[in-house]
């Protein structure tokens, strides 16, 4: 019974997660449509200069996905702040905690803290997560269990200038939470269907978009 409780739990959280791939893809192209928004997606920003580049962009992207609750405080006021260094956070709304989220391993993970407050709650009640320059973490149901990547976890990366959101080659060394060191899985066109199956789960993510 366990098992096929975790089956139908995982066909909804992938039906989930393709509604949420595509209203965020759609997002992005309202971004860029509207504001011609060319997104700086340098390799290898301090975490000071990765606000300044990222907070306004982000908040435009949730401002589309009409977010409920974010880590991120998208008030004018708050960009000129940004623009000053000297930006708050609101930190009710962060990533999951360390050690509170997991791979498909059922090995706990953990995010590299001068991301975790770029989170947004969404009104279907997904988190997302902007990480380490160029990735996005998704969990289809917030923080209800069971937090695992490949069941209720994923991603995408974004690019430069680049509308869609993508899967492969767009970060170093292909690595999903690369800015976390001993916490990061290389993903790649030949690895991404064994990952998902016996793996750490993030292959999961361009297979269900893909197949």
């Amino acid at each position: 019974m366990p098992a096929v409780i975790n089956d139908a739990q995982d066909r909804q959280f992938k039906a989930m997660f393709k509604k949420q791939y595509s209203t965020i893809a759609q997002a992005l192209q309202m971004v860029y449509a509207k504001d011609g928004e060319n997104l700086n997606l340098g390799s290898s920003f301090s975490t000071a200069t990765y606000i300044k580049v990222m907070q306004p962009f982000i908040c435009k992207l949730g401002q589309e996905l009409k977010y409920l609750k974010a880590g991120v405080i998208c008030t004018d006021e708050n960009m000129s702040a940004v623009m000053a260094g000297n930006t708050k956070f609101n930190e009710d709304i962060t990533w999951h905690k360390n050690d509170q989220w997991f791979n498909k391993k059922k090995e706990p993970m953990r995010l590299n803290p001068g991301y975790k407050n770029f989170t947004f709650l969404l009104p279907d009640g997904a988190l997302i997560n902007f990480n380490c320059w160029k990735t996005v973490f998704i969990d289809v149901n917030g923080y209800k269990k069971p937090n695992t990547i490949g069941r209720d976890i994923f991603y995408f990366g974004l690019t430069q200038n680049n509308y869609s959101p993508v899967f492969f080659d767009y970060t170093s060394g292909n690595n999903i939470n690369g800015c976390t060191s001993g916490y990061h899985t290389a993903i790649t066109r030949d690895n991404y269907k064994e990952d998902c199956e016996t793996g750490f789960g993030w292959g999961c993510s361009p297979l269900y978009i893909m197949e």
